[in-house]
């Protein structure tokens, strides 16, 4: 690895300058979602993804390259490194004027093998993990437009045995949280449904499941 200086910024996201053959890798600063990084439970949410990235292997979601963990002068600084997204995020290419609008086949394409990716997380380990913030941010977008699955903080085991559901803290982001579980605290794989469900309408409608200014009448 080159040598990188570079601070730390809670609400940053890049990329390094160097890596294998010039080539960048992406950055993630660990806690800016929805807790301080020197929270007890930013913490746990740092290292829970990066066990959890340690561990799993699929082509739909993003590699963990490496991390760091920096106790400074304004606490715990926590970083992320993944593997280099060139395109950005779907989020970026559906509300950012500044991209082209993606066609309606790409479209069709990414949330096709998005949804391979949580099949992977329900069905394809020893354990159901449920994603728990699965939205159009958290897709990244490779240098063909093949997505992967990324920030995996609040990822936790689902249901075991003949249960339906986990019952947990309401975490998330909100407006992609289903209704259900925001209402009771029961968490299932049908929570990830609901937030695939959100991602969707946003690919249809170009419009953001929230959006302020839309007129009361809509």
């Amino acid at each position: 690895m080159g040598r990188v200086e570079m601070g730390f910024s809670a609400g940053r996201a890049g990329l390094l300058p160097t890596g294998p053959g010039g080539r960048p890798w992406a950055f993630r600063p660990a806690g800016q979602m929805m807790t301080p990084t020197h929270s007890l439970q930013g913490h746990k949410e740092w290292l829970a993804e990066v066990q959890f990235l340690g561990v799993v292997n699929h082509p739909n979601l993003v590699k963990l390259l490496g991390y760091c963990s920096v106790d400074g002068e304004r606490g715990i600084q926590r970083l992320l490194v993944y593997e280099y997204m060139p395109n950005r995020s779907l989020e970026d290419h559906l509300f950012s004027r500044a991209l082209n609008p993606l066609p309606w086949i790409t479209r069709l394409q990414i949330m096709l093998v998005a949804a391979q990716g949580l099949a992977y997380l329900h069905e394809g380990l020893e354990v159901q993990v449920i994603y728990q913030d699965f939205k159009s941010s958290n897709v990244l977008l490779d240098e063909d437009f093949k997505p992967k699955l990324s920030d995996f903080r609040l990822a936790r085991e689902g249901p075991k045995g003949d249960r339906t559901h986990v019952s947990t803290a309401v975490v998330g982001t909100y407006g992609y949280a289903a209704l259900e579980y925001v209402e009771t605290g029961h968490l299932s794989i049908h929570s990830d449904l609901w937030s695939f469900g959100v991602v969707l309408y946003e690919i249809l409608t170009g419009r953001r499941v929230l959006e302020r200014h839309r007129p009361i009448a809509e």
